[in-house]
């Protein structure tokens, strides 16, 4: 293989390679229904028709994981960046779990498990080119509102973003995207006791995989058992630049799998239920192509705080013709 050429460093700071050091994380964590028969078109559409099936990941329930959180303090392991200081980042990510599979005679079946990442919002705009830059996070512009801490209980979680709908006078502006309301009385102590994070992928993985759309055999059972005892979560991306010459082509198409290794971690379930209020904005259509239902009650509710490390990324597969390909 022929050796990549260095990164030219020039100008301003934009971004900042990985891997990259996560620290004083805290992610509230929300589980939202959708329609599945659209998560599997969007997990269709991103892995295997680009692929021609040779990566194929499929969503494994009808849940989206709806994440709103803050990094505090975001590192490159590299020299020279790691010395320079660190990043704080808000942000609200949407998550689908998923599986890789393989046709065995008509029949899907899993090989190992990941997190799709499909759309993430933040307001930082060095975090918004590298996580894209690097890994393939589809980062948009987004303001997020949650609670100043973990007693507080009755402030909404709101998502703004940088959007419109779409005709020849309208233009994009900061508008409202999502709210995640508390309500209902508080939850007893013995609902909000969680235990260890075994605990809590047990948990997910009840949820996960009640009625599962593929087939979850002995090897799928090991590898996700094999990551939950490591910590380890595989994050699932694809990567692209428009190409210069045809900018409804890719210069670069590839799938990426990038590990994220946690440590330090504390779980608690929220104190409340929540009622969720999407709103209809066709630069994020949430409904039309992640199904999530606009209006629901979340019973899924957690906080988590912990470090984690995002490992080098790996490249899966390269399409035939781009630059890697």
């Amino acid at each position: 293989m022929t050796q990549k050429p260095p990164y030219v460093e020039f100008g301003g700071l934009a971004s900042a390679p990985g891997p990259l050091q996560c620290d004083d994380t805290t992610l509230y964590v929300f589980g939202l229904k959708a329609d599945h028969a659209k998560l599997d078109a969007l997990c269709q559409k991103v892995f295997r028709t680009p692929t021609g099936g040779a990566m194929d990941y499929r969503p494994l329930g009808d849940n989206v994981i709806v994440t709103f959180g803050v990094v505090g303090a975001i590192r490159p392991t590299l020299e020279p960046w790691h010395s320079m200081g660190a990043v704080r980042e808000p942000q609200v990510g949407f998550w689908i779990p998923v599986a890789r599979v393989k046709d065995d005679d008509g029949e899907l079946k899993a090989q190992d498990f990941g997190m799709f990442c499909a759309a993430m919002m933040l307001d930082n705009p060095i975090s918004l080119l590298s996580g894209r830059e690097d890994y393939g996070y589809p980062k948009t512009m987004g303001w997020s509102e949650m609670p100043a801490g973990a007693t507080d209980a009755s402030t909404p979680f709101t998502l703004d973003v940088f959007g419109m709908d779409f005709g020849g006078d309208e233009h994009p502006e900061r508008r409202r995207l999502l709210e995640l309301a508390p309500v209902g009385d508080e939850l007893s102590e013995a609902e909000l006791a969680l235990g260890d994070i075994l605990t809590v992928g047990e948990w997910i993985k009840d949820m996960l995989f009640e009625e599962p759309q593929v087939e979850l055999g002995l090897h799928f059972a090991v590898e996700f058992g094999k990551a939950l005892h490591d910590h380890k979560v595989n994050q699932v991306f694809l990567k692209q630049i428009r190409a210069t010459a045809d900018g409804r082509r890719a210069d670069i198409q590839q799938v990426v799998v990038a590990p994220a290794i946690t440590k330090n971690i504390t779980v608690t379930q929220l104190k409340h239920d929540y009622d969720c209020t999407i709103q209809q904005l066709d630069s994020h259509p949430l409904h039309d192509e992640l199904g999530i239902v606009p209006q629901q009650r979340v019973t899924l509710a957690m906080r988590m705080h912990f470090d984690f490390l995002i490992e080098a990324g790996q490249v899966r597969w390269s399409a035939p013709g781009t630059t890697d390909g």
